[in-house]
């Protein structure tokens, strides 16, 4: 169905790169922190993400101000920090606080800055697509992160969907803290095909971790509640109710999985994650707005804050000169059902 590229495009107004293979086809805005926006399968008639376009009717002012509730924005660190602050290795790091409400520092930083484009083009059955950041001295951020910092992102498209490698580069002497995620926003439905719903949701989570009114964790597990129970068991709701839940992962000998089943369709939405990735934050809006978003974490919400083991809570520290690595894949796959 055509042979591998990538090829420049207008994404609204905003320059984009299009990777295409086989019946696979991805939109990345290295502009907008290097942010994959749109997924699709051209076979089954698929949006696999949440597309800004789509969602805000072709203007993209909104998504410039917020992109992160689509697409798979990288967050570093991944959802809120307490305060803004934390202390890692006798180090003290302050984040300006953007959730004021709450007063913490939501999603990280570099969703929105610029990425540069140091690799594209096809490699045998596959398109590639390299993107990088880094962080250094005069960065703004530099001020909030004091480590020198290269991320890598590193697309591969082909018949086997979208598969993914983010790897971060500790560039300075001193041990760094590594806390990364992928705020992934699905499309559920992915088509506007009468019989695309109902689904059925699996996803490999464990202990569910109490919030408390300012959405952090209070360090405690609970029980867990039927919709967890529903999940782990493979039949659950995403738009049973509002969900914002974090969960350990449990694991599985191989990846993370996240099975969206769709039996009218004939096919399932499958997103395959690290086991580096130790955690999952489940959210859903208000559960009408047809979107449902799993988000693998290397560590747990406000983890540095926490008084837990590190072990138990992800925290973890990258030593001078280190690399650290972890791969992704999302793709469409047959199932049984109707068709």
């Amino acid at each position: 169905m055509g042979v591998p590229s990538v090829t420049s495009a207008l994404y609204g107004d905003e320059p984009a790169l299009v990777m295409r293979a086989s019946s696979y086809e991805a939109w990345v805005l290295p502009g907008i922190g290097g942010h994959m926006v749109a997924l699709r399968d051209k076979a089954h008639g698929l949006n696999v993400l949440r597309e800004p376009l789509a969602g805000l009717h072709g203007d993209l002012t909104a998504y410039r101000r917020d992109p992160i509730p689509y697409g798979i924005p990288l967050l570093f660190p991944p959802n809120r920090i307490e305060d803004g602050t934390f202390t890692a290795a006798g180090v003290t790091y302050r984040f300006p606080i953007n959730e004021p409400q709450l007063h913490n520092r939501l999603h990280g930083f570099f969703a929105r800055s610029p990425w540069q484009v140091v690799e594209q083009g096809a490699d045998g059955p596959q398109a590639v697509l390299c993107l990088r950041r880094c962080l250094r001295e005069e960065d703004e951020e530099f001020r909030w992160f004091p480590h020198r910092l290269t991320l890598q992102l590193r697309y591969r498209l082909s018949d086997q969907g979208l598969a993914w490698t983010v790897q971060a580069t500790n560039d300075g002497q001193r041990p760094m803290p590594l806390m990364l995620g992928f705020h992934t926003a699905l499309q559920v439905p992915p088509s506007a095909d009468a019989d695309a719903l109902p689904c059925d949701l699996y996803m490999n989570i464990g202990e569910q971790w109490e919030l408390n009114d300012r959405k952090l964790p209070s360090g405690r597990t609970v029980p867990p509640d039927a919709m967890a129970a529903a999940i782990a068991s493979g039949s659950g709701d995403p738009f049973a109710h509002p969900i914002d839940a974090l969960y350990s992962s449990t694991p599985l000998g191989g990846p993370n999985v996240c099975r969206l089943r769709f039996p009218g369709l004939g096919v399932s939405v499958l997103y395959e994650t690290d086991p580096k990735f130790r955690a999952w934050m489940l959210w859903n809006g208000d559960a009408k707005s047809g979107f449902f978003c799993p988000e693998p974490m290397t560590c747990l919400v406000n983890a540095p804050n926490l008084d837990l083991p590190w072990e138990l809570s992800g925290m973890q520290l990258l030593p001078g000169g280190a690399t650290w690595s972890a791969k992704s894949r999302l793709f469409v796959a047959t199932c049984p059902g109707p068709r």
